[in-house]
């Protein structure tokens, strides 16, 4: 199946904000795997944002997180009437806008990833649950929200084309787009040529779709298998391509699964690698916002959290303590 659209998107909730043309690091490390056995499992670092309340959060709550260039901060989210992102300033301290991405019944914009100057974020009806899309902005366009540059429309069953966790990396010339449906039961793996989409004139193809009931579990590292707010994708030197999903199980263990996403095989299989219980602080919750990001200096950053924007935003960071200061 092949997918390209662009549409517009109104407006909502905004306030002035000027960043300059600039992209996430997408270096590749030497050994993602090791990077992320090393994170610390404690914040290394908390940001506290100021933030004026603009607009009523019922029914929904913050789902992504994402750094962009030195200082941005991307916060996806949802309520009763609109999707949302909120753009923060981890330099000034302060949530600096809030754009709405979709009306209801689009309401819900769940966990998404950014690579290059590009991010991706799933957008559902989280109550008939039977429609989402996948939308891919331009951060450096002077509106991105108004006009995303490639959509994926999903329709179907009830369940299964939902699109509440989104990954996006390139790998092997192409650009990968994961989406995985509600409750991370099925991840459907989209692709188009790494140069076309640069272009603004790809397709996305449906190219693998993995039932997560259905793995066989016997080399992971344990067989659990969760229901994770956010899944990124990540590739290494080692030329292999990555999941991280983050969740929190039993109510109170906030967790980062890395699995290892297996092309050779036919069908594509997935692998658990690794489990990483982590320790934030007040607030701070996984169940609702975490997002793994790749460093200008090759480490790995984990951001997570909380539930809502509040008056002071709590924002915790999960890197290395050998990590040279900045």
């Amino acid at each position: 199946m092949k997918f390209v659209c662009a549409v517009f998107v109104p407006l909502f909730l905004a306030f002035p904000v000027s960043l300059e043309a600039q992209s996430t690091d997408h270096q590749l490390v030497p050994d993602f795997a090791q990077l992320f056995l090393n994170l610390d499992t404690r914040p290394t670092r908390t940001y506290f944002l100021d933030y004026q309340r603009s607009f009523d959060p019922s029914g929904g709550h913050l789902q992504g997180i994402q750094r962009f260039g030195e200082s941005g901060l991307y916060l996806s989210g949802s309520t009763e009437t609109h999707s949302y992102m909120a753009l923060a300033d981890a330099k000034s301290k302060r949530i600096v806008s809030v754009d709405s991405l979709m009306p209801a019944p689009f309401r819900h914009a769940g966990g998404f990833q950014i690579y290059d100057h590009y991010l991706a974020v799933g957008i559902e009806d989280n109550q008939k649950r039977t429609v989402s899309v996948v939308h891919i902005y331009d951060l450096n366009a002077s509106n991105p929200w108004s006009n995303p540059v490639y959509s994926v429309k999903r329709t179907g069953e009830y369940q299964r084309v939902t699109a509440g966790a989104v990954g996006l990396t390139a790998y092997r010339q192409k650009i990968w787009l994961l989406v995985a449906n509600w409750d991370s039961k099925n991840l459907d793996i989209y692709t188009c040529p790494e140069a076309e989409f640069y272009r603004g004139t790809a397709e996305f193809t449906l190219e693998i779709s993995i039932n997560t009931d259905s793995e066989p579990r016997s080399s992971w590292s344990d067989p659990e298998w969760h229901s994770y707010q956010n899944i990124n994708l990540f590739t290494d030197q080692k030329d292999q391509l990555y999941l991280i999903g983050t969740t929190k199980i039993d109510d109170e263990k906030h967790v980062a699964d890395l699995y290892q996403l297996i092309l050779g095989n036919s069908p594509a299989r997935i692998r658990k690698l690794s489990s990483k219980f982590f320790y934030p602080g007040k607030t701070v919750d996984f169940k609702a916002a975490a997002g793994l990001v790749v460093t200008a200096d090759g480490y790995l950053e984990l951001l997570a959290a909380p539930y809502q924007l509040e008056g002071e935003t709590r924002i915790e960071v999960f890197s290395h303590s050998q990590r040279p200061a900045n």
